[in-house]
Parts: C-alpha cells; structure tokens; sequence
C-alpha cells in the first residue's frame, strides 16, 4: 500500500527481523540483537570462511541441537506466555543458512522493497538492487563488514568454480 511505500522510503517498516534480531518496539521500530542467535549467526560466517558448504553447516547445526530460527521464535514465544502457531523444525535448512549469509542486514543494513507484487494476491517478484532502499548504519550490526564482504567474494568464487567444500586431505 502507499502507506506501508512511504514509510519503507524512509526506513520506517518493518514487518519482521532476520534470526539474531528480536523487535522490542514494533510501533517506534526498534530492535535489539538477540545474543544467543547472533552468536549462532557469526558462526555461520566462520564456518563459510573456514570452507565449509551450505550443507555441511545445516547438519553441523542440526547434530549439535542448536534451535533453527522458527524454533529460536517458539521458544521466545512460550517463554513469554504466548502460543505458537507456526511450524518449527529441529533441522537446519541449507535455505536457511545461505538466506543468512546473503543478509547484509547482519552488517547494520536496513533493505527495503527487495520485492514487489504483482497483484494483490500475486507471488513476489524479486526487484533489481538498483531499485532497493537502502538505509547504511540503520541497526546494530551482529557482523563486520570485512567478515561480510569476505563471504559475498567467497560466494561468488565458489559459485564459478564448482567448489564442493574441503576435502579431509588435499
């Protein structure tokens, strides 16, 4: 709608954070950084820089136990008393793990209007990033930008080169 068009342009909506964020104000729009699942956030970033794949990060996390993002939301949710209706799986999706790594929300990055619709009830369509809203130093970051802009190089490298991860000996 033009309300929700006019107050993306000036950084002002936000209808939910990435996993290592908590909203502590929807109405003043703040948010905090939620440490338990930041710390989880960098260490995916480690991990990525230290060669390992998508895949090999989600069964990492899935084998140690750690709570996927919907599951970090339930349990926040119950602990405050509120019920749940969204699903929550205990296995990391390798969705999951690349959709954080291409978040530069984790360097303090506020994006807005990565999507549009067609219709009303329509599916999104990804915008050209010329046509995004980008507000530099809007929130705390969880990363630095080095660490971020070390996984986006890596990214593009491993993408062309058909890396396939670390091998136990090269």
């Amino acid at each position: 709608s033009d309300v929700i068009a006019s107050r993306q342009s000036k950084g002002e909506w936000i209808c939910s954070v990435p996993f290592g964020y908590v909203i502590t104000n929807s109405k003043k729009m703040t948010f905090e950084i939620d440490e338990p699942s930041a710390e989880v956030v960098r260490r995916i970033f480690n991990y990525y820089i230290d060669g390992w794949g998508y895949k090999k990060i989600a069964n990492y996390l899935t084998d140690q136990c750690v709570p996927t993002p919907r599951m970090s939301e339930r349990m926040r949710k119950e602990a405050a008393g509120k019920k749940s209706k969204r699903e929550a799986k205990n296995a990391w999706a390798i969705a999951t793990v690349q959709g954080i790594l291409d978040n530069d929300f984790y360097i303090g990055t506020l994006r807005q209007g990565k999507y549009t619709r067609r219709k009303i009830n329509g599916s999104e369509v990804k915008r050209d990033e010329s046509d995004h809203l980008v507000f530099e130093h809007h929130h705390q970051a969880v990363i630095d930008y080095r660490t971020f802009a070390t996984t986006r190089a890596l990214r593009q490298q491993r993408t062309s080169s058909n890396y396939r991860g670390k091998k136990k000996n090269d």
